[in-house]
């Protein structure tokens, strides 16, 4: 099976996870890691026995045996980065955030079809089989009309004002970080965005965003969505309707969904991965650049799009 040749851009944690679940995807194989620390982009090579190490992004870039980069740099960095793979003809699979703001998202996109190459943001979660069965069961009206969404994802960041969390030349902030996972849900959700946003936005004493309160309104449906690095949220994802709702546990990164029809537990799903979850999103997309697709159908180019204007617009912004 002809399967496609991976490089890694960066070797943080987020590759680490690529690069230990990329083992469990059938059509794809890790050829390279670059960082611009050799010693660095060694190590990883050693630990997950990757054929090559570069000590820089461009000479991965340029690499000849590598089909497809992964993005996998602080997302202050991800227009450039994708921009440069994108122009030396090499799909690209960015970490999500796709990029900071909308008017970034829309360059790289238009750069992806000007070079004719594959591009999709890294949004894991829309690939997991959980996040697919709960969208099964609305599409057979399991829960009936949908009333509310309700997803938060919080967690406790000791505060460092050079980490990129929390550093605004490094597009720090909760919401860009997290806060994409409820935003993501809900639309995963409701197949469409709100028709208007109420937000509360607490800020660090860098100036980015630390907790995010939003209220969505779209058609007859309520979601209350939230993203702290402050607390330890419940991580949940829940869809309520007429007649039943789904919960997801730590939806983001969810094995498992439950169906109640009404309080009654109905339907348990429970997935048989191998890996963290990155494998889902891997296979995916190695499967769209074989087949010859410049995008994916479940991360298409104008989810991403309109995921980066909802986000601007809790803040505001267009």
């Amino acid at each position: 099976m002809k399967k496609v040749r991976w490089g890694i851009l960066g070797a943080g944690n987020i590759a680490r996870q690529f690069a230990s679940d990329i083992a469990f995807a059938t059509n794809a194989t890790l050829q390279a890691v670059g960082s611009r620390e050799g010693d660095k982009a060694g190590a990883f090579a050693a630990e997950f026995g990757i054929p090559r190490a570069h000590g820089s992004y461009e000479n991965l870039i340029s690499d000849p045996d590598v089909d497809a980069i992964y993005i996998a740099t602080p997302h202050s960095f991800h227009l450039e980065h994708s921009l440069a793979a994108i122009r030396a003809g090499k799909a690209v699979l960015c970490e999500k955030p796709l990029t900071p703001s909308p008017d970034e998202c829309r360059t790289l996109i238009r750069a992806a079809r000007a070079h004719d190459v594959y591009l999709m943001e890294g949004l894991w979660s829309a690939f997991l089989p959980s996040i697919q069965k709960a969208r099964a069961w609305l599409n057979e009206g399991r829960i009936g009309e949908i009333v509310q969404v309700r997803a938060d994802f919080g967690f406790l960041a000791p505060f460092d004002p050079d980490s990129r969390l929390w550093n605004p030349s490094l597009a720090g902030g909760a919401m860009l970080d997290i806060g994409i996972y409820p935003v993501a849900f809900n639309r995963l959700m409701l197949g469409r965005g709100p028709d208007e946003i109420k937000s509360v936005i607490r800020r660090a004493s860098t100036g980015v965003d630390d907790q995010v309160f939003s209220m969505f309104q779209t058609g007859d449906v309520t979601s209350v969505l939230s993203c702290s690095f402050k607390c330890n949220l419940s991580n949940t994802g829940s869809v309520i309707g007429t007649t039943g709702r789904i919960d997801l546990p730590n939806f983001w990164r969810s094995t498992s969904a439950f169906l109640y029809e009404n309080t009654t537990l109905a339907e348990e799903f429970l997935d048989d991965r191998q890996g963290d979850g990155f494998e889902f999103e891997i296979e995916a997309a190695s499967q769209d650049i074989l087949d010859g697709r410049k995008q994916s159908e479940i991360v298409p180019h104008s989810l991403s799009l309109a995921l980066q204007t909802d986000m601007a617009k809790i803040f505001g912004r267009s």
